[in-house]
């Protein structure tokens, strides 16, 4: 993919409604800094990025030895569900950096920012950057439509949505389509295989070492967080991020167009946790893809001391805020 490629990413019918009349070259502060002067300060900050999934990885070690731990103080069904919901989360919150990675904001040089990306990240996740990089930015371009690649928000926020993410139904859907769009591009379908096996045994390891020195609990907490919980977050993040308060229930959103939507949800410990990765600030990510996560702050404060304060004000939100305009029982 080229550097232009690379650049254009948002096709202009896919880029968010709400923001799609700011244009780049007018927007200028009020002491006269023009966006395209402060875009140019606007590189990554690596060392964010990797303090952040350190802290992502260093607290699944944290969990797992608390689960162990608190065997005399708790009973094993409680360390099982807490330990679950935990690792879930964490899984889920270190598989967004495969995101910053696919953008090139991961590590310098684009070579060394995919084996990187897919050594730290898509190892445990059986996901190869290619592969993914493919399936993601389709989603820039069609977002909203019909062809959207990653479309968790067109299902309504109900207790069919909740069962079928728990049961991993949701993710053999994701997976499932994840693989036709990879297999009509020109992608490294023997490097995606590699980093699905690496992943198995990753994941087998760390259960088969639980269960030799008798964790049972561990082990069963480790394997519900993966294949129950982790999923259920990274769905129900997306569907908070893209659905529209107006979408119906009973509309098939693969057939009729939902439309783009996106929100900013602030710096509170769940939208920089379920948010991780400057997915609290996804409507600023899908106008400018190219910016790293660790400078969208920075673009926030700019657009609000720009005549764009008054419509991204208006498209703040919290993931609680949205999640109970969404859910419908």
């Amino acid at each position: 993919m080229s550097e232009h490629d690379v650049e254009t990413l948002v096709a202009p019918n896919a880029a968010d409604e709400s923001l799609a009349f700011l244009k780049r070259n007018a927007l200028v502060t009020d002491d006269g800094l023009s966006f395209r002067e402060f875009r140019r300060r606007l590189t990554p900050r690596y060392g964010i990025v990797w303090s952040h999934l350190a802290l992502g990885y260093l607290s699944l070690v944290i969990i797992g030895a608390a689960v162990v731990l608190t065997a005399p103080l708790a009973p094993a069904w409680l360390r099982v569900a807490v330990g679950a919901v935990l690792f879930g989360f964490v899984q889920a919150f270190i598989q967004l950096f495969l995101h910053e990675a696919a953008h090139y904001n991961f590590a310098p040089g684009r070579a060394n920012n995919d084996r990187l990306a897919n050594l730290f990240i898509g190892a445990i996740h059986g996901l190869e950057i290619g592969a993914y990089r493919v399936v993601h930015f389709e989603h820039h371009r069609r977002l909203g439509t019909t062809m959207d690649s990653e479309r968790s928000y067109f299902d309504p926020l109900n207790m069919r949505f909740f069962a079928e993410a728990l049961l991993g139904i949701k993710g053999l859907r994701v997976l499932t389509r994840r693989s036709v769009i990879v297999a009509r591009s020109t992608s490294d379908t023997r490097a995606a295989w590699r980093q699905k096996i690496t992943a198995a045994v990753i994941h087998l390891a760390i259960v088969g070492t639980a269960v030799a020195t008798r964790q049972y609990a561990l082990a069963l907490a480790w394997i519900i967080g993966t294949l129950s919980v982790m999923p259920l977050f990274v769905s129900l993040r997306q569907l908070l991020e893209h659905r529209s308060e107006g979408a119906e229930a009973h509309v098939d959103y693969s057939v009729v167009e939902h439309g783009s939507v996106n929100r900013l949800f602030g710096d509170g410990p769940i939208a920089s946790t379920l948010g991780g990765a400057g997915f609290n600030r996804h409507l600023l990510h899908h106008w400018e893809p190219q910016i790293s996560y660790t400078r969208l702050r920075e673009v926030e404060r700019y657009l609000m001391g720009t005549s764009a304060a008054a419509a991204v004000k208006e498209r703040q939100s919290t993931y609680f805020e949205t999640f109970w305009a969404l859910v419908t029982w």
